[in-house]
């Protein structure tokens, strides 16, 4: 399980990486809706209870009102996307540490597979969230080599 793997390509799995990520920006943006609708209706409240309270006799104070309320919603905007593009980078960067160590599994077994060669050990990043799977499949392959490998092949023969 070396800690020294860089992998050159973030995105591995395009449609896992993409639907997670885009799982994520769309979390991002309803809670960035709903946390935005809550502040600007408790602003209006407001603003309409200094209205009712004889404000709304100048024209200033009305127009005062209805600008920082248009700033308000720009604002709401601009924080709900900037939210969501977080998210979704959020979702890439966690959605490669799965898709990345499964392409890594995938590659391994394929190795195996075509040489036949049992002493191939799976390896992923450190902070892959695999880690934990790939050091059970690496025991298993240890066992697996120890039984079947080239050396006890050539152990049974000299027997």
């Amino acid at each position: 399980m070396g800690s020294s793997i860089k992998r050159e390509v973030f995105v591995v799995d395009e449609g896992f990486q993409l639907k997670y990520s885009i799982l994520l920006a769309t979390t991002g943006l309803l809670v960035s809706f709903l946390v935005g609708y809550v502040f600007y209706s408790y602003v209006n409240a407001h603003d309409s209870a200094l209205l009712v309270a004889g404000l709304n006799q100048s024209k200033e104070a009305v127009l005062f009102l209805e600008r920082q309320r248009k700033l308000l919603m720009i604002k709401i905007a601009a924080v709900g996307v900037t939210i969501t593009f977080f998210m979704f980078l959020v979702g890439l960067v966690f959605s490669s540490r799965v898709s990345g160590a499964v392409f890594s599994i995938r590659r391994s077994i394929d190795s195996i597979h075509t040489s036949g060669d049992l002493s191939v050990r799976f390896r992923v990043r450190k902070k892959d969230e695999l880690k934990e799977l790939v050091g059970d499949l690496n025991k298993l392959m240890n066992k697996l080599d120890a039984k079947y490998g080239e050396g006890s092949v050539s152990k049974k023969d000299n027997d």
